[in-house]
């Protein structure tokens, strides 16, 4: 007879899942209305060059997300990725998420910081394309993982 081995579950909590889905939904909407401001309403109105005044808005939004992501993340991080990575499960999209929210992480930092036109237009577009790649990394790291979980509970049940 084969004896059941028992792994703990490393499956998000539901109200980290909750956070991390809503912290998520608000980056990308927030990085989608500042790009949509700044490259196609850029310079329409009374004042031909200015800045969209939505702009503001929006990076005002996207950081305070930012800011909650980055926390939900951390809680992620010290269950999840190591119950995950433990039992050598969904790592290569887990990896995927992972390296793609440091990218965002440092390329934001940059943003902030430097003041440098060139870099910060380098720095601006690197930012928003890894930020695009993330909004398919997290949904197929989801998908991938609970296919999983359904294969595992067929295999059991």
């Amino acid at each position: 007879m084969r004896r059941h081995v028992h792994r703990p579950s490393f499956k998000l909590r539901p109200n980290h899942r909750r956070w991390l889905y809503v912290c998520s939904a608000l980056l990308l909407t927030s990085g989608a209305g500042w790009l949509v401001a700044h490259y196609l309403l850029h310079g329409r109105g009374d004042f031909p060059g200015a800045p969209h005044p939505s702009e503001v808005w929006w990076l005002r939004l996207h950081g305070a997300a930012a800011m909650g992501f980055l926390v939900t993340f951390g809680m992620v991080l010290t269950h999840h990725v190591r119950s995950g990575w433990r039992q050598h499960v969904n790592r290569t999209s887990g990896v995927v998420n992972i390296v793609t929210i440091c990218a965002l992480a440092v390329s934001a930092y940059g943003l902030y910081y430097i003041v440098d036109d060139r870099a910060r237009a380098y720095i601006s577009i690197t930012h928003w394309v890894v930020g695009l790649v993330a909004a398919v990394a997290l949904p197929v790291h989801v998908v991938l993982g609970r296919r999983l979980a359904a294969t595992r509970n067929n295999v059991r049940g």
